[in-house]
């Protein structure tokens, strides 16, 4: 815990911006081996002003270090920094990488030789969705780590697609990792900490800011080699991610769409300016020299628990969309239990995700 407390003394310092801080750390070494001298010496070049230079020479904690090793060891948080070898290779040379990263799970496990983003609209059409599954189960596979937001949407349906297919994923969150949002996708984040990881720059216990979405895309997009975009219009999120792929010099793959939904006209215009045309997993797999794996075969009804075989009986008389509610009132089974029956039928290709909270049989 000293290291940490270390480090985030040089995030606190007074008037120590981002890349001051980076200078500091690429001249000096790691914060924790720094000695009276060694801010002396800062002090002279004039890396640090004085309130800076007494604020690192001083007994004080930074701010809510008490709350955040409370949540690290709660929550199993771990950490990296930029000098250390665990840290994301592909990161550290992308503009501004983080000084730090939190994650819970197995990030070295979970990044692999291949890494794709997947980002899109948080509502997209049914064609977004089974485009996104039809694209990432193959990728997953094959051994590709799909990495995005774990927002609603398209995120969401790139992370359900890899865990599907028993295949890695992570999601960038733009907040501390005690908190969620939304909400909903709680029991998605508990699959991915135990097959991939979740990570985010933002100390635990940090206020969630707006400003934070945008800035986590370049992470996304930084971690790996290439970035697909889905659906969005062209001041989307994910359009912006794209922005992020090509300062990065990573490789840009968009879903074509209908010329007259708005949601098609953010990956349209990409491909428009060079981002190659996706619409299948082999589109992607020739540029990382992988093939396709055949996927396994399912027999369903040997895979459903009782709660499970209840939802799926429901579904199958009814022949059509159900919401959470309904289900809830009809099953008579917790929030919590239902929640884990559903993401497991949707895992298992069961129920589709139609929108909101509702879902359908496939």
């Amino acid at each position: 815990m000293d290291r940490l407390r270390s480090w985030l003394k040089v995030k606190s310092a007074p008037d120590v911006g981002y890349q001051t801080a980076l200078k500091l750390c690429d001249q000096f070494g790691d914060p924790q081996a720094w000695t009276s001298a060694t801010l002396d010496a800062a002090f002279a070049q004039r890396m640090l002003v004085k309130s800076a230079y007494d604020w690192l020479l001083s007994d004080q904690d930074p701010p809510g270090w008490q709350a955040i090793q409370k949540y690290l060891e709660r929550l199993e948080i771990q950490y990296t920094t930029m000098l250390d070898a665990d840290y994301p290779p592909l990161l550290k040379n992308i503009y501004a990488p983080p000084l730090l990263l939190y994650y819970r799970g197995n990030l070295a496990q979970a990044l692999q030789q291949f890494n794709l983003g997947v980002v899109g609209t948080r509502k997209p059409t049914a064609y977004g969705k089974s485009l996104t599954e039809a694209i990432v189960e193959p990728l997953a596979r094959a051994g590709v780590t799909i990495i995005s937001g774990l927002a609603v949407g398209i995120d969401a349906a790139a992370h359900l697609a890899a865990l599907k297919a028993s295949g890695r994923t992570i999601a960038v969150l733009a907040h501390g990792l005690e908190q969620l949002y939304p909400p909903q996708n709680r029991e998605l984040l508990n699959r991915l900490i135990q097959t991939g990881a979740v990570l985010s720059e933002y100390e635990p216990g940090s206020k969630m800011e707006r400003w934070n979405f945008p800035a986590r895309n370049r992470i996304i997009s930084g971690l790996a080699q290439g970035v697909l975009i889905v659906e969005g219009a062209l001041t989307s999120g994910a359009l912006l991610t794209a922005k992020f792929a090509l300062e990065q010099n990573r490789e840009l793959y968009a879903l074509p769409g209908q010329a007259n939904i708005i949601n098609a006209e953010g990956p349209n215009h990409l491909i428009k300016h060079g981002a190659k045309l996706v619409t299948r997993a082999e589109d992607i797999l020739q540029d990382f020299g992988l093939e396709q794996e055949p996927a396994e075969q399912q027999e369903l009804f040997t895979l459903l628990s009782e709660n499970e075989q209840l939802v799926y009986d429901l579904f199958k008389a009814e022949q059509r969309e159900l919401g959470f509610d309904e289900l809830i009132l009809r099953t008579g089974f917790s929030i919590g239990q239902l929640s884990i029956v559903l993401l497991n039928l949707e895992l298992k290709g069961i129920l589709y995700k139609s929108g909101g909270s509702s879902f359908i049989l496939r």
